[in-house]
């Protein structure tokens, strides 16, 4: 059972130790991704992560951003009906996402904080990659299981890492054929799924509460924010410009990550 004090969890006592400058900082990084994700539907931490790792470490960064996405998947997983249907069609992934996580939270915890922060900035280098080149492949049937498997647990390796499983779970959609309602069903099931395993390996093995888990969710807010403001202009932008501009300046940023950890 997770405990509800907040002088025991990870969160509240980093936060407690940020100026009002810095505490406006980790705010206006939620907004900008939920801002974006209103504009191209690019997830909210592709953008937030990098910011948010200027004022708080890697881990928590991770943690802070996990019940955003579950927050934004849960009605798009509900939506349709047919969750046991659904669940049944993606087994592989949601597999493999499990066990991503598990191994993924226990690499994260035991990284030094220079060294969490470079293999953070690498993941979100790799999942702007592909979404800048966004591969169109097709699988044949009898790949369709264990490609699902291994690329959910590499999904979860970078959501335990840096939060950005998206990428990812996209690729195997599209190549198996998921579209429209879908996909985006499929995906959110697989999100949420895997950011529950996240939290509970966090609860386990880094000592987050329900503090935490209250904090993150109250992080919803300056994202639904972003989206709700950006609402009007949604339809007046060319969100495949939008888009690029976006991703190349989260591999300005991550590489930034790298640098900064001194890894090189």
């Amino acid at each position: 059972m997770l405990d509800l004090h907040l002088s025991s969890g990870l969160l509240y006592p980093h936060l407690q130790a940020l100026g009002a400058l810095e505490l406006l900082g980790v705010v206006v990084a939620l907004m900008l991704g939920g801002m974006v994700k209103g504009i191209t539907g690019i997830g909210v931490p592709l953008v937030a992560m990098p910011i948010l790792t200027h004022f708080l470490p890697v881990k928590l960064a991770v943690l802070l951003l996990s019940m955003p996405i579950i927050i934004g998947n849960i009605p798009q997983a509900l939506e349709g009906g047919e969750m046991l249907r659904t669940v049944r069609q993606i087994a592989a992934p949601l597999v493999g996402t499990v066990i991503g996580n598990v191994i993924g939270v226990s690499v994260l915890v035991a990284l030094e904080p220079h060294h969490a922060q470079a293999a953070s900035g690498i993941a979100l280098i790799v999942a702007a990659v592909l979404l800048l080149a966004a591969p169109k492949l097709t699988l044949a049937p009898a790949l369709v299981q264990p490609v699902g498997f291994a690329l959910g647990f590499g999904a979860a390796l970078m959501e335990s890492i840096a939060s950005v499983p998206g990428p990812l779970l996209a690729m195997y959609l599209i190549a198996s054929g998921a579209t429209g309602r879908t996909f985006t069903k499929r995906i959110a099931i697989i999100l949420v799924v895997s950011v529950v395993t996240l939290i509970t390996t966090f609860s386990h093995g880094a000592h987050a509460n329900g503090a935490d888990l209250a904090i993150s969710a109250a992080a919803s807010l300056p994202a639904i924010a972003g989206m709700l403001l950006v609402r009007p202009l949604r339809d007046s932008l060319r969100p495949v410009v939008f888009r690029g501009v976006v991703l190349a300046f989260v591999l300005a940023a991550a590489a930034q990550m790298i640098w900064k950890s001194g890894v090189l």
